[in-house]
């Protein structure tokens, strides 16, 4: 309620001469006759009240517009606290108090003469601590012809009224670790000793740069550099040992200028490069990831997933940040605790992969390419078993400080090792692509599975100048002959399949595009890891001319799908057509609360084929392996296990040889696993990919309980 005083009617009383006189004037004017117009009429300034001058401090609080908060100070606090000072102070207990929103709700307004308070309750949304609420009083005076606030600090937080500042101090979880599917871990939080040493207690200086050097593998000068700049008094790190590596040099370590009573927890990954690309790294927060996550309780030198399941599963590897916010005195000492939460409980990440399926991927890859990826899915739910990308890298160095030279070569490395090709690699898939193509052709009735063509090596169905041979005239000179649509699925015969996508052209030229989307390409499958949608041309993308659905139907043109999701669509094709979300993590527990969190098999949808058209593609695909036509008959005489699959040879724009895929399912009459290989540059992909799918097979079902 607004008081009026004696100095508002004194206000009044100069308002009301002051427009007696106008009026005087005016009539003296009109009376003499004079020409001259009458003066425009009086519009007195409105008065602001105290209130409107609180209200509007506390909107551009909400807002976060601290400067236009320090306009609205009285002149007496602007004189002893300058707007730098001001805004400083409201950003810096902003962010360490991880303020996200704020609402007030004002109670009541005094105002008497010049002065005036206003009461109002304020609930301050936090990241950590929930919604802190506290109860304000906010004075203001009128000075200078305007109501200004009377500004402290206690109208952040009132415990501040008395002086202080606010800290957090943070209660943060271990962070858990990643296992694969039997509980076999990839990951390890290890604790390290920090060496340090003061120089100015140092009694044998040169017995201890002679046992540093040892133990750090320097050389003195080195060991000395380190510390030769830093006052001799402070302490100066110089490294970190294991506790074992503490234990053993014990007495070498106890001497006078050694100090080993810190300790620095380090995420190891004792599994070395295995799975790198699917578990990722984690490392020290840096200042771009502080500056975005400080809201969050992060704090300088935390540890933070930088990439693959350590990146994803960060919410729960780390926990949620607990801690006190406090206010501290001049001295240091808490004068206040504005609010205390416990942290949140971190929880074990525990995957689909299988160690071992993993190490039989890599070493498979590894032997026989030096650039491809090779996946293994579980046909029934989605579940990658493993996921191999090579070249790798080792995250034991990426989550530890890698010098400069080692970042350079890593960085400049013209493998892209950090690049997981299985989700990231967008390639061409070459004659993968005809199972797509088939199926359209046989689904929309334009072609049964025993249909015949004439393959007489080459096609110039588009003219002569659009000429196309089929791979077999390049090594023998002449074609299939007369062949059955299920054979050219076989043996993959390219004319035969120029004829399919010039027909499925001519029918709707979205009707192969829309076809590749509903097997899963051209679109993220949803994978736990970031990954390449890929590219499935259509009209609809730019002009479209009757080449471009001639190069589709071979999976060649502007087509562009990742290993993952060509492991995808075979593995729908296995399992009766349900495209299932694949998958990394199957479950998230902590042991120490009991909480646990299941991830549940999710469909993507089915792929739009009949059963008829389905077992007509499994048995096409089943002979590319037992049928000495078969493109990968060679590769498979004799194995132990059956396998069905497609061979692809994808033609590159760059120089080099083609790309060599083969996408497979085993056992080919009771599927149970997907496989799917790329080499890059591999050449044929019955020489290449398709040994390393064998090798991947016959050594998954050698396990034990397979």
């Amino acid at each position: 309620m607004r008081q009026i005083n004696s100095s508002d009617c004194s206000s009044a009383k100069i308002l009301r001469l002051i427009v007696l006189a106008l009026v005087v004037v005016t009539g003296c004017n009109a009376f003499s006759g004079s020409a001259t117009p009458p003066p425009p009429a009086f519009t007195p300034t409105p008065v602001i009240l105290a209130e409107d001058t609180a209200r509007a401090f506390l909107k551009a609080w909400s807002a976060s517009d601290f400067n236009a908060m320090y306009t609205m100070l009285a002149p007496s606090r602007q004189e002893t606290t300058t707007a730098e000072q001001f805004v400083a102070r409201y950003k810096g207990i902003t962010a360490e108090a991880m303020i996200k929103s704020l609402q007030v709700t004002v109670h009541s307004v005094h105002e008497e003469g010049n002065e005036a308070e206003v009461k109002y309750a304020a609930a301050l949304e936090t990241n950590v601590f929930g919604v802190l609420q506290f109860d304000y009083l906010m004075l203001l005076r009128r000075e200078k012809g305007r109501w200004g606030v009377l500004w402290n600090p206690g109208l952040i937080f009132p415990p501040l009224a008395s002086g202080g500042v606010v800290r957090y101090q943070p209660r943060v979880s271990a962070r858990a670790d990643i296992f694969d599917r039997k509980g076999k871990p990839f990951t390890q939080l290890q604790t390290l000793i920090v060496v340090e040493v003061v120089p100015a207690q140092m009694k044998n200086e040169n017995a201890i740069l002679s046992t540093l050097g040892r133990l750090f593998n320097k050389q003195p000068g080195v060991i000395k550099a380190l510390y030769s700049n830093s006052p001799g008094d402070w302490r100066t790190p110089i490294g970190t040992l294991t506790q074992e590596q503490v234990k053993t040099n014990y007495d070498a370590l106890n001497q006078p200028g050694i100090f080993i009573d810190k300790t620095q927890d380090l995420r190891t990954y004792p599994r070395g490069t295995l799975a790198a690309h699917a578990i990722g790294y984690a490392g020290q927060i840096d200042a771009e990831e502080l500056a975005r996550l400080q809201i969050q309780g992060y704090r300088e030198g935390d540890l933070i997933g930088k990439s693959g399941l350590e990146l994803w599963g960060e919410q729960y590897l780390a926990g949620q940040r607990g801690g006190r916010l406090v206010v501290l005195s001049p001295s240091g000492v808490v004068s206040a605790t504005l609010a205390s939460v416990p942290a949140k409980q971190s929880q074990n990440i525990y995957t689909t992969l299988d160690l071992d399926a993993q190490e039989i991927a890599e070493k498979a890859l590894r032997a026989k390419a030096r650039v491809g990826a090779a996946i293994v899915l579980d046909i029934s739910n989605g579940n990658i078993l493993a996921l191999a990308s090579s070249p790798t890298w080792d995250p034991n160095k990426l989550s530890q400080k890698m010098t400069p030279q080692e970042f350079r070569a890593l960085m400049n490395d013209p493998g892209n090792p950090l690049v997981n090709r299985v989700t990231q690699g967008a390639f061409p898939p070459g004659s993968v692509f005809k199972i797509v193509s088939f199926a359209a052709a046989v689904e929309k009735g334009l072609y049964a599975p025993n249909a015949t063509f004439n393959c007489p090596g080459y096609w110039d169905g588009l003219g002569q100048n659009f000429r196309k041979v089929c791979w077999i005239y390049t090594s023998t000179g002449k074609g299939h002959g007369t062949i059955s649509l299920s054979n050219a699925l076989t043996q993959s015969c390219n004319v035969t399949f120029y004829q399919v996508g010039q027909k499925l052209d001519q029918t709707d030229p979205n009707l192969l595009p829309n076809f590749a989307r509903a097997f899963g390409l051209g679109k993220a499958t949803g994978i736990e890891l970031a990954e390449s949608p890929g590219i499935v041309p259509d009209p609809s993308k730019g002009t479209w001319r009757p080449g471009d659905a001639i190069n589709l139907v071979i999976g060649q043109g502007d087509l562009l799908t990742t290993p993952l999701q060509i492991a995808n669509l075979i593995a729908a094709v296995a399992n009766g057509g349900t495209l299932y979300r694949p998958r990394l993590v199957a479950r998230v527990a902590s042991l120490a609360d009991g909480t646990e969190k299941v991830f549940p098999v999710e469909s993507r949808g089915k792929l739009p084929v009949s059963a008829n058209t389905l077992t007509a593609i499994r048995q096409a695909l089943a002979r590319v392996t037992s049928d000495k036509d078969g493109t990968a008959y060679n590769a498979f005489r004799g194995a132990k296990i059956s396998v069905a699959g497609k061979t692809g040879t994808a033609e590159v724009l760059k120089t080099g040889a083609p790309h060599s895929w083969f996408a497979a399912y085993a056992p080919a009459d009771n599927p149970r696993i997907a496989v799917v290989v790329i080499a890059e540059h591999g050449s044929e992909g019955s020489t290449t990919a398709a040994p390393i799918v064998r090798e991947i097979v016959e050594g998954y079902f050698a396990l034990p309980n397979k």
